[in-house]
């Protein structure tokens, strides 16, 4: 049995984690990290845990795969930063977990920004430096969107130094616009251009993204501005959400019928603090505060259904029309919150136990 200081206060799926996320900060591209995720079974059952798919560049060892009740074991998670793109990457690393009759998922979720390094310049490189010009400043305005006719935004990019700008990679944080090309060169002196592309819906009057751009220029390797759409609706449309808001009632008995059969995930959207007073049983947190919020919605499975709640319902509701933006299908919305569970005296549970 593999020891571990105190109570194990997250975790993946059934298992009790010491972490669902794991950060590995900056990496220069190449280079590689190891970082442990410490698993407990609080189960009465034996746990088999195994991996739901393969991810590249990431190697991943249980110890062990066979994890006897009220032990511990490891997750060793060894990531490569090869053949990445430069910039943030949000993935999302999939187990199986099947104990007694019961077959059931968990997740990591990993962060990475691959970076360039710099230090390795040479005294004549350091010398004639690429540099990168851009007419935006911190905010773009696109004005007039037409739903379902596509906007493109041309982006000039100017290399004013003395050795070729190498654009490394473009990102744009809501899918929504796409970028293309997302990485060329600039010859020194010269001028190129990228298109930011976006097909409104009817569904939202405006749009919002940020936009990150990765050089090789040491002094701007990266480059963040806004980018806001105004969507000229039409007269009397409006937005569409298709998560169904239900009482308290329903929401119980949608949780009974989908008990350990893996298919509902009940996600719990207020702070970790408010989560650690009492929370629905098996539910899952995410801070709708957290800035990575939008991000990790991207990264589930949206063929699973979701009973989305938060304290009261105004972050919960807020939380559903992203996700229906986002592309959920299948979404309820407990709008009384955890107050109207309290309420009707239903039980709540201690994620910390």
């Amino acid at each position: 049995m593999i020891s571990t200081p105190g109570k194990l206060r997250k975790s993946i799926g059934p298992l009790d984690a010491n972490k669902d996320q794991v950060n590995f900060g900056e990496m220069f591209l190449g280079t590689t990290q190891t970082k442990i995720v410490k698993i407990h079974n609080i189960k009465e059952d034996t746990m088999y845990i195994s991996l739901a798919g393969e991810y590249e560049g990431i190697e991943i060892e249980i110890e062990p795969t066979i994890l006897n009740p009220a032990n511990y074991g490891e997750i060793v998670i060894h990531f490569n930063s090869e053949n990445r793109d430069y910039g943030r990457k949000t993935e999302l690393i999939q187990f199986k977990i099947e104990f007694a009759n019961s077959k059931q998922q968990g997740h990591l979720i990993l962060n990475s920004n691959i970076v360039e390094d710099f230090s390795i310049l040479t005294p004549d490189e350091k010398e004639n430096l690429p540099e990168i010009k851009i007419p935006v400043k911190k905010t773009l305005m696109i004005e007039n969107l037409i739903p379902g006719e596509l906007a493109t935004e041309v982006i000039e990019v100017e290399n004013i130094g003395t050795r070729d700008l190498y654009i490394r990679n473009i990102q744009s944080l809501d899918e929504k616009f796409t970028i293309d090309p997302t990485a060329f060169i600039v010859e020194p002196g010269k001028k190129s251009s990228f298109n930011i592309n976006v097909t409104p819906d009817t569904r939202m009057n405006k749009l919002k993204s940020t936009i990150t751009i990765i050089s090789n220029d040491p002094n701007q390797s990266v480059i963040n501005f806004t980018i806001i759409g105004k969507v000229d609706l039409p007269e009397g449309s409006s937005s569409k959400y298709i998560a169904d808001d239900i009482q308290i009632e329903k929401a119980a008995k949608i949780v009974k019928s989908f008990k350990g059969n893996g298919k509902l995930i009940i996600l719990d959207v207020r702070t970790v603090e408010e989560y650690s007073n009492g929370c629905l049983e098996d539910a899952i947190n995410i801070d709708f505060y957290s800035s990575d919020f939008k991000k990790i919605l991207k990264i589930l499975d949206m063929g699973k259904t979701y009973l989305v709640y938060c304290q009261s319902g105004i972050r919960s509701k807020k939380a559903v029309d992203l996700m229906s933006e986002i592309g959920f299908k299948n979404i309820y919305h407990m709008h009384e919150g955890i107050e109207g569970w309290k309420a009707k005296r239903l039980k709540l549970v201690d994620p910390n136990k």
